[in-house]
């Protein structure tokens, strides 16, 4: 299953670029060549992360040791947080004539800091759900390594005010991240009752996250440079994986899904 919701993700990406790529070199050859424009700039963004994470203990297999053979517990929580970064990005504007409309195609790539955090309560039948087979309480974190973007802008000059044009814009995004959770739990197929005999850990994984950008902005020329603003809304849409412990008999499937809601400042240079 996790192999088909791959191989579908990455056709629509290869789709979609396709798309984007056929439509901007359409109309760049129907603009006017000797104004189109590439540039360069530094985007500095700041969002804020929506995250819901899910797991389940699946204690159905028959070679399961644990007092929860048989049983299923599943749990979740969603948390939000604030995410900055900075990065790299490189484009090319073409006007569509001298009405002032244009469009633009962009590529990016930035460095994001910080992370979303949550408790997870985790689900079993013991009161402190830490048993072998339970769904153990979980502080866990969400952090944003690398993202990259395609990007295409479709805006106006505004005539009354010189050198400020509106856009909109729509694009596709991919996005590195990890997650990490502290637990405390017991390993043993008997039930563990002193503190003692409960383990605490960490575990991490790194997961690839492809979704869509919309939104929209204002960008300032200033001769060659230009100074730019706009709010965009992020769908990173969701990745899964099952973490199998074999010699237990156990499998945990682990669901991550994640939105936010950004505001980016660049800096511009057109050549």
């Amino acid at each position: 299953m996790n192999t088909v919701k791959a191989i579908l993700n990455w056709r629509s990406t290869l789709v979609f670029i396709f798309f984007v790529t056929g439509v901007f070199w359409i109309l760049t050859d129907t603009a006017l060549a000797q104004e189109s424009r590439f540039y360069v700039g530094v985007p500095v963004m700041a969002e804020r992360l929506d995250v819901f994470y899910e797991k389940t203990v699946d204690n159905t297999d028959p070679r399961n040791i644990s007092p929860s053979k048989g049983r299923v517990y599943r749990a979740d929580d969603s948390s939000a947080g604030t995410a900055g970064g900075v990065g790299f990005l490189a484009g090319y504007r073409v006007p569509l004539g001298p009405s002032g409309i244009f469009v633009s195609g962009e590529g990016d790539v930035t460095f994001p800091g910080g992370a979303v955090r949550g408790h997870f309560e985790g689900a079993g039948a013991s009161e402190s759900r830490t048993q072998l087979g339970e769904n153990w309480p979980e502080d866990w974190s969400f952090e944003k390594n690398r993202s990259y973007g395609l990007t295409v802008r479709l805006g106006a000059g505004m005539p009354a005010l010189s050198g400020l044009s509106v856009y909109a814009l729509a694009g596709l995004r991919r996005l590195d991240a990890t997650l990490r959770a502290d637990y405390v739990g017991c390993f043993s197929s008997e039930l563990c009752t002193d503190a003692e005999e409960f383990t605490s850990g960490t575990f991490k994984y790194d997961e690839d996250f492809t979704g869509w950008t919309t939104g929209g902005g204002l960008e300032k020329r200033l001769g060659n440079a230009a100074i730019r603003g706009e709010l965009r809304y992020t769908d990173y849409r969701s990745a899964d994986r099952v973490v199998p412990y074999d010699d237990l008999g156990i499998k945990v499937p682990i669901g991550l899904g994640a939105d936010g809601v950004g505001l980016l400042v660049s800096l511009l240079w057109y050549f």
